[in-house]
């Protein structure tokens, strides 16, 4: 979980599904760094949009008129050629929901099914493949992440089954039409802002 115009994007998915050589399509070897930001000024004509930007996670204020959802994250994944990477990861989750208190504990079942103004943080590790996602070019895939949601006591987490993360192994910088774009929502409705860096070190 990459300012360009569509019309780069739409380059950049020939070269990755149309137009690379197989050898150069499959080497994913090298050090890759991911910066995140999504926000959502939540309302229900921009649910759906909103659901594909913080994708693949769900949260409960989806769609909720009056509520603020601002997801910021940063991965270092370290890669071999086919693809096969380790990752360590940051994440925080704020949300500002009319009545909610602060989150005195943090916690899977808080963050994505309840509601709290405030900030919730996550740090982890984990290991994957890079595959073709639903952003229609290769994608990280998550298959184990271990970590905790960070407080006085941390709260461990832990999942297993293979997720695509929707955040696309193309280098370099996506602002949220074009990001949207390739999840398949051509028109950003309003209250929503989110960018996608990748850069790659071999």
């Amino acid at each position: 979980m990459l300012m360009r115009t569509l019309a780069v994007v739409a380059f950049i998915v020939e070269i990755f599904i149309v137009g690379a050589s197989p050898a150069r399509a499959e080497d994913f070897s090298g050090h890759w760094h991911l910066v995140f930001y999504g926000r959502c000024v939540n309302s229900a004509v921009n649910r759906d949009a909103c659901a594909a930007l913080q994708g693949p996670a769900r949260f409960a204020v989806f769609g909720h008129r009056g509520t603020v959802l601002t997801v910021r994250g940063v991965g270092d994944y370290t890669s071999d050629r086919a693809g096969r990477y380790t990752v360590r990861f940051w994440t925080t989750v704020t949300e500002q929901v009319p009545g909610a208190g602060r989150p005195e504990r943090c916690t899977d079942a808080l963050v994505f099914d309840g509601a709290f103004s405030g900030t919730c943080r996550e740090t982890g590790s984990g290991r994957g493949h890079i595959a073709l996602g639903r952003t229609g070019m290769p994608d990280f895939w998550q298959d184990v992440t271990r970590g905790v949601w960070e407080g006085a006591p941390p709260i461990p987490f832990v999942t297993t089954d293979p997720t695509d993360t929707f955040n696309p192994a193309c280098p370099g910088r996506l602002n949220v039409k074009q990001f949207l774009f390739l999840l398949g929502i051509h028109r950003v409705p309003a209250g929503i802002t989110g960018s996608l860096l990748l850069t790659r070190r071999r």
